[in-house]
């Protein structure tokens, strides 16, 4: 993936992968139930990791349960903007 080739830091970059193979394919769900789409829903999942990444340091402070509950929030988020960006463009 992309961001992961961005991050000089290879303790950061590990830790990162880690966390996507842990929990990518939940968020996944998460994007693929808000758009109905496969495509948009790995970029839902691909955006929400840029922004993870970018909020690394912060998020993985806190115990294993809230990161996950915050991860799923964020692709939440994600696609939920992606979606209403969709359905205005169609209006237009």
């Amino acid at each position: 993936m992309f961001i992961f080739a961005s991050i000089i830091n290879e303790e950061k970059r590990g830790r990162l992968e880690e966390v996507y193979i842990a929990h990518a394919s939940s968020m996944y769900n998460v994007a693929y139930r808000i758009l109905d789409d496969q495509h948009l829903a790995h970029d839902a999942v691909h955006e929400a990791f840029i922004n993870i990444s970018i909020n690394f340091d912060k998020i993985i402070r806190t115990d294993c349960n809230k990161m996950r509950a915050i991860f799923i929030i964020i692709v939440r988020n994600v696609s939920i903007n992606m979606y209403n960006r969709r359905k205005i463009r169609h209006f237009l």
